[in-house]
């Protein structure tokens, strides 16, 4: 068993300030001084890693999708629009990191949410929940939940931003008219930085009981890279007001028409409500965390090997043909490629924990076996030879 263990403690990530209070299901953090190295909340498709200003996501990293730019002449995994951006202004002053007090962000591993609270002078607390919805592969969940300790004006803007290396950025706005509802959708579309691949996203608000919200939602074009929908509450001392922000993005490497698919994907978790969303993504963890590992002893131990398990679980999934990099849907560490590194420590533990997961690790070499045929040849060798490290531009058509 301790040999075991040995295997899976390849695969935790660096996470800086994180954890003081030990929770063997919370890693909770509180000091954001530098440095800070953040977590990531993923579902196997999406990875949402985050930031140390309150309400801010740093990266939005998408699993498959690969394209030559920033490092090297190699395809590295495709950073896209960074959609969970949020921002507040209470009173007309812009939230930040200098500006909260009691401020603490903490991964709550059992149900893979990252949640962030503050407090704003004595004005207003507020609770933000970030979740990669793990039966929505393309989709996340953004709740939020103010209760106003005075009487306040509070400005809520949700952000898709472009970075610089996606080219061709079109934004657009709409709403959505039904008889029973009006959705606001924001959405955006670019291309991939050698401009092979088209990547999209769209975003709605959820509010409960507020069928017509899109009335009081403005959207604003702030320039190419980026553009926002806002709308303002008036809130009275003791009062709380509830909303969420849904998003979707996808590329052309998943569907032909990448825009149409984030929209139509915004558009049902929309109608799916707050309530349906968070049931589903609950149960799908719930059914994930029944192949667990309980050890006795040291609480710090036991927080160690769900974290462990927690970042194998949220980088993979099964039915997509997609492998695992040594960083996961953390950023572009190891360029995102796949490494052999992953048969070696990281497949075996999916094995025997989940492996309808591991299948589609296997799944993704034999996908590739043509081309490491291929590369056997090219080198002087029968049969197959595996690159050292590969990426989606190595996998089949």
């Amino acid at each position: 068993m301790k040999y075991f263990f040995s295997l899976i403690l390849f695969i935790t990530l660096s996470i800086g300030a994180y954890s003081q209070h030990v929770d063997d299901w919370k890693i909770t953090a509180t000091d954001f001084s530098e440095p800070y190295f953040g977590i990531t909340i993923a579902n196997g498709m999406i990875g949402l890693v985050s930031s140390p200003e309150p309400m801010k996501i740093k990266d939005v990293v998408l699993n498959g999708v690969y394209d030559a730019y920033e490092r090297g002449r190699v395809a590295n995994i495709l950073k896209g629009f960074n959609f969970v951006d949020m921002d507040l202004k209470v009173d007309g002053n812009r939230v930040n990191k200098s500006s909260i007090s009691n401020y603490s962000q903490t991964l709550d591993m059992r149900n893979a949410v990252l949640i962030t609270k503050f407090s704003l002078d004595k004005k207003l607390e507020v609770i933000h929940e970030v979740r990669a919805l793990r039966h929505l592969p393309f989709t996340s969940l953004i709740n939020v939940s103010l209760k106003a300790l005075s009487n306040i004006s509070v400005r809520s803007i949700n952000n898709i931003k472009a970075p610089n290396h996606l080219g061709d950025v079109r934004n657009t706005y709409a709403v959505i008219e039904r008889p029973h509802i009006s959705i606001p959708l924001m959405s955006s579309q670019a291309n991939s930085p050698t401009g092979k691949v088209k990547v999209a996203t769209s975003v709605s608000y959820i509010v409960p009981n507020n069928h017509f919200f899109a009335k009081e939602v403005t959207h604003i074009d702030w320039d190419y890279n980026m553009h926002y929908m806002t709308f303002v509450k008036d809130l009275q001392a003791g009062e709380k007001f509830e909303f969420a922000v849904v998003g979707s993005e996808i590329s052309s490497t998943e569907v032909p028409d990448a825009l149409n698919e984030a929209e139509r994907l915004t558009l049902f978790a929309t109608l799916e409500g707050t309530d349906r969303l968070l049931q589903k993504h609950n149960a799908v963890w719930k059914e994930l965390w029944k192949s667990d590992i309980i050890i006795e002893g040291n609480t710090q131990d036991q927080q160690d090997i769900h974290s462990f398990l927690y970042h194998l679980y949220s980088f993979a999934r099964a039915n997509t043909a997609y492998s695992l990099s040594p960083m996961g849907l953390s950023g572009l560490g190891y360029n995102g490629h796949i490494f052999w590194d992953t048969e070696v420590w990281m497949f075996p533990p999916l094995v025997m924990l989940q492996p309808e997961i591991a299948k589609s690790l296997l799944e993704y070499r034999w996908e590739m076996l043509d081309m490491a045929k291929y590369n056997a040849f090219a080198h002087g060798y029968k049969g197959a030879m595996f690159p050292w490290e590969s990426a989606g531009t190595c996998r089949l058509a």
